[in-house]
């Protein structure tokens, strides 16, 4: 009989990890169930409260790290934690519009905003379309030269 072989660099999630993810993919389940038009909030204020817990814990990079290697997710240098969280759960969405939540998401995190006032906050900034721009003006991932396009 042969022996099966696990691969060593794959870790079983620690049990407060395993906690956190199942708490967001019971919002995610919730959200395919019904299709509501702020039903998207439940899950990205999932996903805020578990970054929110990671950062004061100081733990987030590990964990995300620790995710990335339980799901198989290559992980590049500068990616943030929220999208290894949003990769984990939603791995099938639109690229652009999980870029766009991350964008929200740390735009609502560098406004130190608690999980408990999310839901209020995005709705006074434009809902998430609106933080994602938002968070475009206020830290430009790139400067160009010239300026804008529209010069």
């Amino acid at each position: 009989m042969r022996a099966t072989q696990t691969n060593p660099s794959r870790r079983s999630l620690s049990p407060e990890l395993n906690t956190f993810i199942q708490l967001i993919k019971k919002v995610t389940a919730r959200i395919g169930i019904r299709s509501g038009r702020f039903d998207l909030y439940d899950f990205l204020e999932a996903i805020y409260r578990v970054y929110v817990a990671w950062k004061r814990s100081k733990t987030a990079k590990r964990s995300a790290r620790a995710l990335a290697t339980q799901i198989s997710l290559v992980h590049r240098k500068g990616m943030s934690p929220i999208r290894v969280l949003i990769e984990a759960t939603l791995p099938d969405a639109d690229f652009k519009q999980k870029s766009r939540w991350v964008r929200a998401l740390e735009y609502v995190h560098s406004e130190d905003v608690a999980p408990s006032q999310f839901r209020r906050f995005i709705g006074g900034h434009g809902g998430v379309a609106g933080c994602a721009r938002l968070a475009v003006e206020v830290n430009r991932k790139r400067r160009r030269p010239g300026g804008d396009w529209d010069n």
